[in-house]
């Protein structure tokens, strides 16, 4: 009969314990995201715009230099076009 409440003496001492744990995680996840709220550092909402109009910018004012495209001989065949160049 003792071991019946030895057994639940032991599951309520874990349940309590996971439930600890779990608030002890959650208050130091509070305090961390709060430290690092307080600590604005080089926090600039518009940098992330600025460095994608500077880039814009500078891919506009390149010139673009078009590919010379390469063309195939009039019997040449392509295996990515899938012709079939057996047949003759």
């Amino acid at each position: 009969m003792f071991d019946v409440f030895r057994f639940a003496w032991f599951a309520v001492r874990t349940f309590l314990g996971l439930i600890l744990l779990v608030v002890a995680l959650y208050a130091a996840l509070w305090v961390f995201v709060k430290i690092l709220q307080a600590d604005p550092g080089n926090d600039d909402p518009g940098v992330a715009l600025r460095r994608v109009n500077s880039y814009n910018a500078q891919a506009g004012a390149r010139e673009r230099k078009e590919l010379p495209v390469a063309h195939e001989p009039a019997g040449a065949c392509s295996e990515s076009r899938g012709t079939g160049c057996d047949r003759r």
